[in-house]
């Protein structure tokens, strides 16, 4: 049975563009691509460290989503509230048109949500799915409870990872940062996860009240082929904070799963 929360079809949309940044292969042979979603509020910044890793072995892509980072002036904004469905129906159109074949999909926190989603809505266009840190533990769906743990996260953040986020949420503004809580936590991530066929990595910082140990490990199980990671000492911004323990976790699935395979 289909949960009601995981949309079977996007809703009718504009013809919304993610901004696109891209960092091409520093590795002397073919490699995968990978594919950066960024969290709710943040954009393509998050990911600067991780990119460089990950260059080492293929080509990186990223993207800044309607109405965060590069996007979030008032004329580029969404005029209505995007669900997870529809962005990850605009990933998926952008994907087509970079015709880059199936991608290694990375997403953060709420971009956790997108990766489930374009895995769910294009399976061919993704090779392996990564969730890092992420939303919306099933035991905590409020709005409240999301509010405290991540205020309890971003007080313990590292000094740089707090300015990146703080730059980023004060582009993005309180308004639309609020409008697409609503469309995070009404985003069923479990049922999601139950439904993708590709292998899933799950990797959380030790110390992330976010994703805790307990709602990574339940997503893994969801999966056909799931695993999970953990990057100790680090929080929800692991991405950020620890780019290259993150990166290395990527990069050991995706090798293991290929073999697996």
């Amino acid at each position: 049975m289909t949960d009601p929360r995981v949309s079977q079809r996007p809703r009718p949309m504009g013809d919304y563009v993610p901004r696109t940044f891209s960092v091409p292969s520093s590795a002397g042979r073919p490699g995968p691509t990978f594919l950066l979603l960024h969290g709710i509020g943040l954009s393509h910044r998050e990911f600067t460290g991780l990119a460089r890793h990950l260059s080492r072995r293929g080509r990186v892509i990223a993207f800044d989503l309607p109405g965060f980072g590069e996007l979030a002036r008032a004329r580029t904004r969404p005029r209505h509230r995007m669900s997870v469905e529809e962005y990850a129906a605009i990933v998926r159109r952008a994907l087509e048109r970079l015709d880059v074949g199936p991608v290694v999909v990375v997403g953060h926190s709420m971009g956790a949500q997108f990766a489930v989603e374009l895995a769910r809505q294009s399976p061919e266009s993704v090779s392996h799915v990564v969730l890092v840190g992420p939303v919306v533990d099933a035991r905590k769906p409020t709005l409240t409870a999301q509010s405290v743990v991540l205020l309890r996260d971003s007080l313990l953040e590292p000094p740089a990872t707090q300015l990146m986020v703080a730059i980023n949420y004060v582009r993005c503004g309180i308004p639309w940062f609020l409008t697409e809580a609503v469309a995070m936590r009404d985003y069923a991530t479990d049922r999601g996860v139950a439904l993708v066929s590709h292998p899933v990595l799950v990797i959380r910082g030790g110390n992330d009240p976010i994703a805790d140990a307990r709602w990574c490990r339940s997503l893994s199980e969801l999966a056909p082929d799931g695993r999970v990671a953990t990057i100790p000492g680090y929080r929800h911004n692991v991405v950020h904070s620890n780019p290259s323990a993150t990166a290395k976790a990527i990069l050991a699935f995706v090798d293991d799963a290929s073999r697996s395979a």
